[in-house]
């Protein structure tokens, strides 16, 4: 194979891996976990709370889940 098959190859086993979800905001960018800490309310439970950033450098917005 050529280096350019090669890295076509890669790229696509890398896309298959990238399945973050889509910034609801811009719907462009990727959301990246910048943050997770127990949840306030069921913390004692398990249940956490995570802070997202969108990665896209026209939005930058968070969304907590």
């Amino acid at each position: 194979m050529s280096i350019l098959g090669d890295l076509q190859a890669v790229a696509a086993k890398l896309s298959l891996q990238d399945n973050r979800q889509t910034c609801a905001f811009c719907g462009k960018g990727k959301l990246v976990l910048i943050a997770e800490r127990p949840d306030p309310n069921f913390g004692a439970l398990g249940v956490v709370e995570q802070t997202f950033r969108c990665d896209s450098a026209e939005c930058g917005k968070l969304t907590i889940d």
